[in-house]
């Protein structure tokens, strides 16, 4: 195969993802992390099910078209994960650590958001990550 569509193939991997989600850097604070998108409701209701692994600093940046109260489930999620909300100024509402329990708890921001951040349990406090903490997209993006 040429060199070039070699490239050309790894770099879509990267920013969209061979599983054909799209990609972002994202940073919250000063600390950066690669988040795979969900924007749509397919994609949120499918989050990171059946995940067994996150690298160090991936996640999920969930979005939805307008603030409101959201509720996150770990249905069929097989790691532990936290959960950072974010209103429509970018700013953090609060997290809250969840384990695999099939979808029985539901974590509920605190205040009307439109960004749910997923991470490996322990991101936001690791990094220090605390409730007015900036959330910083490369472009505006709109749920649907």
């Amino acid at each position: 195969m040429n060199i070039r569509v070699c490239l050309l193939l790894l770099g879509c991997c990267l920013l969209s993802g061979c599983d054909g989600r799209e990609r972002i850097a994202i940073e919250v604070g000063q600390v950066q992390a690669m988040v795979e998108l969900a924007s749509t409701p397919e994609a949120r209701r499918q989050g990171l099910m059946r995940r067994s692994e996150l690298g160090e600093d991936q996640g999920m940046l969930m979005v939805y078209p307008y603030p409101e109260m959201l509720d996150i489930w770990m249905l069929n999620t097989l790691i532990p994960l936290d959960v950072g909300f974010f209103d429509a100024q970018g700013i953090l509402i609060n997290t809250v650590s969840m384990w695999p329990d099939g979808g029985r708890q539901i974590h509920t921001s605190l205040r009307p958001a439109i960004y749910a951040l997923e991470m490996n349990m322990g991101w936001f406090e690791r990094n220090g990550l605390k409730p007015g903490t900036q959330l910083k997209l490369p472009h505006p993006i709109q749920g649907r």
